[in-house]
């Protein structure tokens, strides 16, 4: 009986041993082939850009090309299907957004898939912080100023967005709920929102910082407030909403996600490989040029992160009654 169990004992002892050389092994040789990086994106798009410069970077320090195969559609859920149909290897992975991971379990009826259960997280390595501004015309120039105009008159002041859905109208709406105003929301096809804002046919717009920097600089909207614990480098003299009062208004996020049941040791150089690559002072300063922050974190905290982000976000869906376009 002793030695029956003193067998299995062994057994299992070098079969876990088995399991974690083989992990080792893989992460030391890994990767030996192209890497495919899916994204719920278009190509041309300003996420697809990021994630192409990063490519190029990442590919050049494994020694191996890395592909980005574009699966827009259906809030980056076709991306996500797809990716769990490859095996787990760390050989496709897929860039994911904020909306994909934490609003759309909220968003989307009948979700195909669990962003906490169905993905090995590799990490979240941007942010971009939203800016709420305000037209050169808007009876307002600082978010005092636009809060008390929005108290007088409820309902009245129009804020435009990329549409429904988008990150300008979920963080709008965070903002709404965190202050009590009543601001209406005014749906736009991509850019035509900051034509809109710029032209003062709606007085407000929650939008990136990109978009936004040119008609700021010609004087053309006013910027109030932006989101995130941080200023920008390039507003330095814009607040952050909690400055002004206003907290717990985060910022869209860009990370990685591999197939469930991807081995520890290749997360773990994917991981240390993508955040070289973000880490690159080229991509640094064109990120930070654009408003955007280069943040590399662990599989770990985008774990945490999107734990903490799903009731978040549901809270605001509901009360907002958000639909997706």
């Amino acid at each position: 009986m002793n030695r029956l169990r003193r067998s299995i004992l062994i057994s299992a002892a070098l079969g876990i041993a088995a399991a974690l050389g083989t992990g080792e092994g893989l992460a030391q040789t890994f990767p030996a082939r192209p890497i495919k990086v899916l994204a719920g994106v278009a190509a041309g798009s300003s996420p697809d850009g990021v994630l192409r410069q990063v490519a190029q970077t990442f590919g050049a320090a494994v020694g191996q090309p890395v592909v980005v195969e574009n699966r827009p559609g259906a809030n980056g859920i076709l991306a996500l299907e797809a990716l769990k149909s490859n095996p787990p290897d760390g050989y496709t992975i897929a860039m994911v957004a904020f909306s994909q991971m934490s609003v759309n379990p909220s968003l989307v009826t009948a979700m195909p898939h669990d962003p906490l259960q169905d993905f090995t997280h590799i990490g979240i390595f941007w942010r971009g912080p939203q800016l709420l501004s305000a037209s050169a015309s808007a009876p307002a120039s600082s978010l005092s100023e636009l809060l008390a105009a929005a108290r007088a008159r409820p309902g009245l002041l129009r804020y435009g967005t990329a549409g429904n859905g988008s990150p300008g109208h979920l963080f709008m709406e965070q903002l709404k709920l965190a202050a009590g105003v009543d601001v209406q929301h005014i749906p736009y096809k991509g850019p035509a929102a900051v034509v809109a804002g710029v032209s003062g046919e709606i007085e407000l717009l929650m939008e990136g910082v990109s978009p936004q920097l040119p008609q700021i600089r010609a004087g053309k909207l006013k910027p109030l407030a932006v989101s995130g614990s941080q200023r920008l480098g390039v507003l330095p003299d814009v607040p952050t909403f909690d400055e002004l009062g206003i907290k717990g208004i985060g910022t869209v996020w860009l990370g990685f996600v591999a197939p469930r049941g991807t081995p520890a040791a290749v997360v773990a150089r994917l991981n240390q490989e993508l955040r070289r690559a973000v880490d690159s002072p080229e991509f640094r300063s064109a990120s930070e040029g654009f408003g955007r922050l280069v943040t590399p974190g662990t599989p770990e905290a985008m774990t945490a992160t999107i734990r903490d982000e799903i009731p978040l976000w549901r809270e605001v869906v509901q009360r907002a009654q958000i639909k997706p376009e």
